[in-house]
């Protein structure tokens, strides 16, 4: 340990090591938490480590992934502990599986890994075949290299091999098959009554000591948080890349080096308007979405915008913000009913509604280009901009290490950022979940900043996990947590007191009610008493009456469980009030769509049996091997 302390000691990270090491060192990592290589470990799989690096690197993977998919998630939204113990499990499971698969001797040869590669199109040149440059660069690109990626594909090969295995007896008969038909295909059609508790609330006269009682009851929810506000320095990649210059020549160099990575095939760009649909759907859904599809195609020819109707009417919620634009695709890349309705197009016309197994989609095609080869003007920015960042990336820790030897010798904030050709910024007030939302902090950082005096700063850099990269930060001033007086919340503690003793008397009532509908003498009277709120609901399959049902899973259940047709035997809350409800008719699935679809139910059915038996296999692995969790900070 000395040794590797005496290698380093000129890096940043063991001097902000020696920094805490002396106060936390027995009782933040304890004995146990370290590899062989010295790594901290976060957790434990029968005694194999999940080290701090492959689960840092696995969150940072997922986050990318996540932003691809999502770019309006907010680090906020990411940066949770739900976050990172999802990561974590899918780490444990992989340790789980490949341990298994050893066990029962399933490999991947080197002749199998090749062949999988020198298949994947992404490293494909212009003549469609395997190139190892494309290969190289494609990976350098995403931040990996062949050595990595390999070792990744192999074990995803392996495991989709084992979960082959394990699942290979997974067969759903037909009669199997068509109970789960009809399961999800019944439909409902409901009869209730809601007593909306807005309808009472003009009633609801709260008394000075409900307010008072409720507000001492509910005190936390009234406090004004801690503030503070911050000179700060972020050091990331991309504010370091801002700094660095590359000269035309260099990107024209790196360009000519990677030629064959610019290479591409035809390509069309389209917009879509997408209505929203499954395969399996009823006839009745189906028809309800192609009527849908044809009206905002009458509004086309009528001189609609595309771009408008794509943006308010587009399920497709990616590109629906663009308008409804895709990026550039070539032949292979989308499903073949929208590649060849978009092939079939001129740019500028729109086609006739298209079915695939998204749902119905309009497409209008913006352009055409060729097969060949992007030109260096329309990349040169780009390159520029990567190759910054790879120079950025190369010095980032030289930067935090001279960083460190300042903070240490009192040099302040502005000092540092002038000599870096930085910029100091200053944060407004904030509360700790501004603080975490704008940098991306750990919990233990953000208490780091709060717990600082007026005028004083972090002692070390502060990691921002998203952004991937570290904070410099001073506390300009704070100010503390304070309870919100009374008389400054009395609106709200009024409100809520009145939004409580109504869904009372929303309850009460119908609890009147119900009596009235299940006593024979009085059903009629009642039933008539309640006219203007008695409603029935169009034909609904599970997941429509849950919504209708306001997310009131018991009601749910006892509706589509109901052998008569009386009132259910208790009111169910709603976030509207209270409901009460009955069976009003039953619609079996139709038989003649079974006949039509059994084959994708059957086919369905056993891929959701296969995960089943696969997850019942993960659990069984989980059941059987100890698995400790020894950081659980690393977590929060």
């Amino acid at each position: 340990m000395l040794e590797m302390l005496r290698r380093n000691a000129g890096s940043w990270g063991i001097k902000i090591a020696f920094g805490i090491i002396i106060v936390v060192f027995v009782f933040y990592f304890g004995m146990g938490n370290f590899t062989e290589k010295k790594e901290p470990v976060v957790a434990y799989v029968g005694g194999e480590a999940i080290s701090a690096r492959e689960f840092q690197k696995a969150f940072e993977d997922s986050i990318t992934a996540m932003r691809r998919q999502n770019p309006g998630i907010s680090a906020e939204e990411l940066n949770t502990p739900q976050f990172k113990q999802a990561i974590l499990g899918q780490l444990v499971n992989t340790k789980l599986m490949l341990s298994a698969a050893a066990k029962m001797g399933i490999t991947i040869s080197p002749a199998e890994l090749r062949v999988i590669i020198s298949s994947i199109p992404a490293f494909h040149n212009a003549q469609n075949t395997f190139d190892p440059a494309i290969y190289k660069n494609a990976l350098a690109q995403n931040h990996s290299n062949p050595l990595r990626f390999e070792a990744e594909l192999k074990d995803n090969q392996v495991i989709q091999k084992l979960q082959g295995f394990t699942t290979i007896s997974a067969l759903l008969t037909e009669p199997e098959a068509k109970g789960l038909y009809q399961w999800a295909r019944e439909t409902v059609r409901m009869d209730y009554v809601l007593f909306a508790a807005k309808d009472f609330e003009a009633s609801v006269k709260p008394t000075e000591k409900q307010v008072e009682d409720l507000y001492e009851a509910t005190k936390d929810k009234y406090k004004d948080p801690a503030r503070i506000r911050l000179e700060y320095l972020p050091i990331t990649v991309a504010d370091l890349a801002a700094t660095v210059k590359i000269s035309d020549e260099a990107a024209k160099k790196d360009y000519d080096a990677n030629v064959e990575s610019f290479k591409h095939p035809a390509q069309l760009q389209a917009r879509h308007i997408l209505i929203l649909v499954q395969p399996s759907a009823p006839q009745d859904v189906a028809s309800k979405a192609l009527a849908q599809i044809k009206d905002i195609q009458a509004q086309l020819k009528k001189g609609g915008s595309f771009e408008a109707l794509a943006q308010k009417y587009s399920k497709d919620h990616a590109s629906a913000q663009k308008g409804g634009e895709l990026p550039w695709f070539s032949q292979g890349a989308m499903v073949k009913p929208f590649e060849e309705a978009a092939m079939a197009l001129k740019p500028g016309q729109v086609s006739e509604p298209v079915r695939t197994q998204f749902g119905w989609h309009l497409i209008k095609l913006v352009g055409t280009r060729p097969a060949g080869t992007v030109p260096f003007e329309q990349v040169k920015d780009d390159l520029k901009k990567r190759l910054a960042e790879e120079k950025a990336s190369e010095k980032s820790n030289e930067i935090l290490d001279q960083s460190m030897d300042q903070i240490a010798a009192g040099v302040k904030l502005a000092k540092i950022a002038q000599g870096l050709g930085l910029t100091v910024r200053r944060s407004e007030l904030m509360d700790q979940q501004e603080v975490q939302r704008l940098f991306g902090l750990k919990k233990e950082a953000v208490d780091t900043l709060f717990a600082l005096a007026a005028g004083s700063g972090a002692k070390t850099p502060l990691s921002m996990e998203p952004a991937r990269g570290y904070l410099l930060a001073e506390k300009i001033e704070g100010t503390p947590e304070a309870l919100l007086p009374l008389d400054k919340v009395r609106d709200k503690v009024v409100a809520e007191v009145k939004g409580q003793e109504a869904r009372k008397l929303a309850m009460d009532k119908a609890l009147k009610v119900l009596a009235g509908l299940q006593n024979p003498e009085t059903q009629a009277q009642t039933l008539a008493s309640v006219k203007a709120d008695f409603k029935t609901t169009p034909p609904l399959d599970r997941q429509a009456a849950l919504a209708q049902t306001g997310g009131n899973p018991q009601m749910l259940m006892n509706i589509f469980a109901a052998s008569d047709k009386n009132w259910l035997k208790q009111p169910f809350e709603i976030p509207a009030g209270v409901a009460l409800a009955r069976l009003a008719e039953r619609i079996p699935a139709p038989e003649e769509t079974w006949e039509k679809e059994k084959r994708v139910w059957i086919s369905q059915g056993a891929q959701a049996f296969s995960q089943e038996l696969f997850n019942a296999l993960l659990v069984n692995l989980r059941e059987s091997v100890k698995i400790e969790i020894v950081r659980q900070d690393l977590l929060n």
